[in-house]
């Protein structure tokens, strides 16, 4: 028998709970608490209603996307792509941000000197370049820099295929999808010599 006293004090919650039993472990097993009459801790309470908090705020962002999708889905990408799929080139970019996905990997976004827009996935959540820390050009003065907002790099790498970045549809984007990246050399960060901190 469901507890009459908490369908009571949180009768919204309790309607989720129900109607959301299978929506994940955490939720599912409160339910069984529930149906079993077995007490919800403040902490397990909370949880629940974060949980509530997290899925309407998801929803009503997919909402939004689904009517951006509508109203622009005639919108031409903007940008050029990089290279030719399949073919490996040397090049220079700039680091623009990371971040990881739900599936596990990272996904690691640059641009070249011309805008361009290039990404590629990795297992890695950090990129680490080799920097000269003396000047000079031997191996053994070599060390490694992890990558930030704004640093410039040399790598080798393939274009493994052009893609249309369209997370945000309002503002499409071509995309250049890079793998076997062999990163060389890091070059600097503008911003950092702007600030003066000599990086």
């Amino acid at each position: 028998m469901i507890t009459s006293k908490f369908r009571e004090q949180h009768s919204e919650v309790y309607k989720w709970i129900i109607d959301n039993q299978n929506i994940n472990g955490f939720i599912g097993d409160i339910y069984d608490r529930i149906v079993r009459s077995k007490p919800i801790s403040p902490r397990q309470l909370q949880g629940v209603k974060n949980t509530m908090k997290y899925l309407t705020k998801k929803a009503e962002r997919e909402a939004i996307r689904v009517e951006l999708e509508k109203v622009h889905v005639n919108d031409e990408p903007k940008g050029t792509y990089v290279g030719t799929e399949k073919k490996r080139y040397d090049m220079t970019l700039k680091y623009m941000s990371g971040r990881t996905s739900q599936r596990g990997f990272t996904v690691h976004n640059f641009i070249n000197k011309h805008g361009q827009s290039l990404m590629c996935f990795s297992n890695d959540s950090q990129i680490r370049v080799e920097v000269d820390l003396v000047g000079g050009n031997p191996r053994a003065d070599m060390g490694l820099h992890i990558l930030g907002e704004g640093d410039c790099f040399t790598c080798r790498a393939t274009v493994n295929r052009h893609t249309v970045n369209d997370f945000d549809p309002s503002n499409k984007f071509k995309q250049t999808v890079l793998n076997r990246i062999k990163y060389n050399k890091y070059i600097g960060n503008k911003k950092h010599r702007e600030d003066g901190d000599g990086s």
